[in-house]
């Protein structure tokens, strides 16, 4: 493997630093914030992977007695929603919390970044330690392990497409958490449906593509194919994060009662 793949592991690292230390920068708000983000993350990823545990026996079961047109569908939509109800579910949950509920555009833009730049450290960091274990000490790792970590090229031309995907993913992420927190403030439920969708889509694509086996021994050119069709979705992340940064200015604009005001003195 080309240890030069190692960049990519930590150029998803450097993502999700620059983009809170950023924020924090401009925004000055408290950790907090994105912490409670990166709680969110951890608590809604830790119930989907409960929640897809039996899906070792439900991908057979519906290849058997489905044909393919219909079995297939279906297991793409399956892991998106795991997405759609676990992640947003969680996020949800914690836009209860009267501080997030409260916030004002800074404080809950920090909130969805937290959420997106601790996936993308995570997974930054499991990248460079596969690699680098794939590197350093080939004959003492599982031969899945091996097969995992040279399924893919090792162009040096790959290297900023994880990157890339960590910083649509952070996008896509914040404006999810913004959708959320805004439709628990207004009791506008739509807004949480668009996040639910959104996301959805975004990992139904994915469940598609690895279910299918369609990131196996894939190519260069490949791997950027597959950057280029998420891209819009974190388009779509910037997009709305600057289209809801004017809501906000008119929902701040509002009275807020004595409990809300209360939780913002605290900030």
């Amino acid at each position: 493997m080309n240890p030069l793949l190692l960049l990519s592991g930590a150029g998803m690292m450097a993502v999700a630093v620059v983009a809170v230390v950023y924020w924090k920068i401009r925004s000055g708000i408290l950790w907090r914030l994105f912490l409670w983000g990166a709680l969110a993350w951890t608590v809604g990823v830790g119930l989907k992977a409960a929640a897809a545990a039996p899906m070792v026996m439900l991908i057979p079961a519906l290849r058997n007695h489905l044909p393919k047109y219909a079995s297939e569908p279906i297991l793409w939509l399956y892991v998106g929603l795991l997405t759609g109800i676990f992640e947003c579910g969680a996020t949800l949950c914690f836009a209860y919390i009267r501080r997030i509920r409260t916030a004002n555009w800074k404080q809950v833009v920090g909130f969805g970044l937290g959420f997106g730049a601790f996936e993308a450290l995570l997974v930054g960091l499991a990248s460079f330690v596969l690699v680098l274990a794939v590197v350093l000490i080939p004959d003492k790792l599982p031969a899945e392990m091996l097969e995992k970590a040279g399924s893919g090229s090792d162009s040096p031309l790959v290297i900023p497409a994880p990157i890339v995907e960590r910083i649509t993913a952070i996008f896509l992420h914040a404006f999810s958490c913004v959708l959320i927190v805004y439709a628990v403030r207004t009791k506008q439920w739509r807004w949480f449906w668009v996040a639910f969708w959104y996301k959805t889509a975004v990992d139904a694509i994915a469940g598609l593509m690895h279910l299918e086996n369609l990131l196996q021994d894939i190519s260069t050119l490949g791997t950027w194919v597959v950057e280029m069709i998420f891209l819009p979705f974190g388009i779509v992340g910037l997009w709305g994060l600057w289209v809801f940064h004017k809501r906000w200015e008119s929902l701040d604009a509002q009275p807020k009662t004595s409990e809300d005001e209360d939780a913002n003195k605290r900030e």
